[in-house]
């Protein structure tokens, strides 16, 4: 049997024991904490930009899912228009920068990407230049050419309601008419274009799903083969990415439903 003293000390020891495992416990905790927070980081990708004539405008940053578009962060921005978002992201996917007006700014991102934007924010996003990487501009670079495409729509159609009343108007309907297919033409070369080069980037979606002014250019009824080429391609350098996922299944549905019309 210990004696008092012997008693004394065991407690004594067992408390200091409890104390430097607490210390230990809260260390480990806080290494934890520590590693989580550097994966989090690793994940973030880094947007910074600097445009004019954009004091009290609101930006917002969002994601886009394969079925809804997810609010991030927003920013209000003062008289030096600069702004920097530095997102979580966990696999390569579409986010967007929403204006006012209800029009956005399209990027290719994934983790650890940087990108710089840089320009005016009137007649957002067709002034703003965005640096970064390939896929993410060569995106970019199809949005800059649709732009100019559906700026040419916009000029007749205004050109057609200013003359609706004037003399020979059935006969500026015909040649409008021709300028309309012509501009579809250019559009759809434009999409089959960015398709052909680059089978395997994942912005080859938003091509090939791109609506231009009321309906897609490309369609699964009279172009699977695009359809089939971009699952074949993504499903190879992207597997297990949610989008790429999501257009597999959607080519499997189209394939489904053309064997049922048979």
């Amino acid at each position: 049997m210990l004696g008092k003293g012997s008693r004394g000390r065991g407690l004594g020891d067992l408390v200091k024991r409890n104390k430097r495992m607490k210390k230990v416990i809260g260390l480990c905790a806080w290494l934890v904490l520590f590693a989580a927070c550097q994966r989090q980081d690793g994940n973030r990708a880094a947007i910074e930009g600097e445009f004019s004539d954009c004091a009290g405008v609101k930006i917002i940053l969002q994601e886009m899912d394969t079925r809804s578009i997810r609010t991030v962060d927003s920013i209000v921005l003062d008289n030096t228009g600069k702004i920097s978002f530095s997102p979580v992201i966990r696999e390569l996917g579409f986010w967007l920068l929403k204006a006012p007006s209800g029009k956005i700014l399209v990027m290719l991102l994934n983790a650890g990407d940087q990108v710089a934007l840089k320009g005016s924010l009137r007649d957002f996003p067709d002034n703003i230049m965005l640096k970064g990487p390939q896929d993410a501009m060569l995106l970019n670079g199809f949005f800059h050419a649709t732009r100019q495409n559906e700026r040419m729509v916009d000029s007749l159609e205004a050109l057609l309601i200013d003359r609706q009343d004037s003399a020979g108007y059935f006969e500026l309907t015909q040649k409008i008419d021709h300028s309309f297919r012509q501009i579809w033409e250019r559009q759809r070369s434009l999409e089959t274009d960015f398709l052909d080069k680059n089978p395997g980037s994942l912005g080859s979606l938003v091509v090939l799903n791109f609506a231009f002014g009321m309906s897609p250019v490309l369609s699964p009824e009279k172009d699977l083969a695009y359809y089939r080429q971009m699952d074949s391609a993504l499903s190879i350098k992207l597997p297990g990415n949610k989008h790429v996922m999501f257009h597999h299944k959607r080519v499997m549905e189209f394939e489904r439903q053309m064997k049922l019309r048979k």
